[in-house]
């Protein structure tokens, strides 16, 4: 069996080339307190890391990704007579949203045609899908459930068919029951 070499991050480059930028963080850095300030600070910033999805019994690595993670609070601004600005309550965290930039990379000179049938399946269950990457497990709870919302695949002039570039969107998805009356 042959193998080969490949610079995962060269490939990233070469399809998504205004993205991912990792500056580097000191030896001294302590990150034995994993938390709260370490997810402000990773908010919007895309990190380049393994994601894998399940859905239904079936699993879907990608070595060669990046992950964007976004949040929004519903807040309720209340305007008071003859003051400036607004008084405002913290009505309800959102969901968060990954946006996920990736390449699929065939084993020969094929196309990744195993992966890209199992993200399409994954984008059109109605199923959960679980996410799991070392980002994303900072704001998702133990279930890792989210909705992939949206899929892509951008047009690709030139270039080999073993590498196939998509970006993904999808939601955290925090309930998993609700009772109707």
């Amino acid at each position: 069996m042959s193998s080969f070499a490949i610079n995962l991050k060269e490939i990233y480059h070469e399809y998504f080339p205004n993205n991912f930028n990792i500056e580097e963080k000191p030896e001294t850095a302590d990150f034995t307190t994993l938390g709260s300030p370490l997810k402000e600070e990773l908010l919007g910033t895309e990190v380049f890391l393994p994601v894998r999805l399940r859905c239904g019994g079936e699993e879907l690595v990608i070595p060669c990704a990046t992950i964007r993670v976004t949040g929004q609070k519903t807040i309720v601004r209340t305007a008071i007579s003859e003051r400036r600005g607004t008084v405002k309550e913290q009505f309800s965290v959102g969901d968060y949203e990954f946006s996920v930039n990736g390449v699929f990379i065939a084993d020969k000179s094929m196309i990744p045609d195993k992966d890209i049938i199992t993200l399409k399946s994954f984008y059109e269950s109605t199923e959960p899908v679980e996410l799991h990457n070392a980002i994303s497990d900072f704001f998702l709870d133990k279930s890792c459930r989210v909705c992939i919302t949206a899929i892509d695949f951008p047009e690709v002039q030139g270039k080999t068919l073993r590498h196939r570039p998509f970006s993904f969107t999808c939601e955290s998805d925090f309930v998993n029951n609700l009772i109707l009356a």
